[in-house]
Formats: C-alpha cells, structure tokens, sequence
C-alpha cells in the first residue's frame, strides 16, 4: 500500500511591494520636508562687542511702576508697586467691564511714568477671552499704532503700555 506523504504546511509568501511602495514615497517626501523646514529658520548672530552703550541706563531715582492689572468677575483690580494705582478697583458699570475707567487710570499712571511701558495682566479663569483682548487694547491705547516701533523709532504719545505681559492665577 502506498504510504502518504505528510501534508507540507501552507506557507505565506510576505508581500512586501506594498511596503516598499511606501517608503520608496515617503524617503523623497521626509527629505524635502527638512529642505523646507531648514529654509525656515532665521539665523541671529550676537554682536561680539559693542563700542557705544545702545540705550540710556534707567534713572535710579525713578521706581519701577510694576502695573498690574487683574480682570475678575466683579470688574478691574489695579496694582502698582511705585505708585497709587488710580482707584484700585473698577467695579462693572451696569454689568459690563468698565474700560473708560481702566483708560482714565492707565491715562493717569502714563503721565507719572512717561517711559514706562510694561504691563502685567491677570484674568480670573471665567473671564471671557473678548474681555481679556479688549483689556489689552484699552490698556495699549485705542489709537496706539506701533508701526513706528517696528521701524525702530519709538511709538507716540497716543500709546500707553503697549508692551503687555499675561500671567495666570493659580
């Protein structure tokens, strides 16, 4: 009687063609996204030395303002470190956040600190973003254009404290 041969198992040949196609697209697409992200950059270089100071040292007889500006749910809370802050609080005005009277401070403590142009700004978590933006543009100024800082000059007298700094609570 004839004997059977054992029964071979099935093997599966890989299909790697696929997979080449893949990375054979994938190479030129990875090598021309570095082409692109190394034309991105901006390279600085650091003057080695300086001949001549660039700006005045600060008068050591003015303090430091160090205005802070909070925004809660109750209306503006002001802050100064070198001076009186204006009236400290800026309760809502029929509900809504009073901005004429956040300018008027602003206004006030510009007129005492002419160079200064720093301001820190607090939001409470529930404080919505429209309120936190239109704060900044209170507290810059309404009518501050700062093209002329980009050119190099300083800006004008219609600019207030047009360099804000956003901390958050907690």
């Amino acid at each position: 009687m004839p004997t059977r041969k054992p029964p071979e198992e099935d093997t599966v040949q890989a299909d790697l063609l696929p997979v080449m196609n893949v990375m054979f697209l994938l190479i030129p697409a990875l090598l021309l996204a570095m082409e692109f992200a190394s034309m991105a950059q901006i390279s600085v270089a650091v003057p080695r030395s300086v001949s001549n100071p660039t700006s005045q040292p600060k008068d050591p007889t003015q303090p430091e303002l160090g205005f802070k500006v909070t925004i809660g749910r109750d209306g503006f809370r002001t802050r100064s470190g070198g001076a009186d802050a204006g009236p400290g609080t800026i309760p809502l005005s029929s509900g809504d956040y009073d901005y004429a009277g956040l300018a008027a401070a602003a206004r006030d403590l510009k007129h005492l600190f002419p160079a200064e142009s720093t301001v820190t700004i607090t939001a409470e978590g529930d404080v919505p973003m429209d309120v936190l933006v239109r704060t900044i543009d209170v507290l810059r100024g309404d009518h501050c254009k700062l093209g002329k800082y980009a050119r190099g000059e300083q800006p004008g007298d219609e600019c207030l404290f047009w360099s804000p700094v956003i901390e958050s609570v907690g």
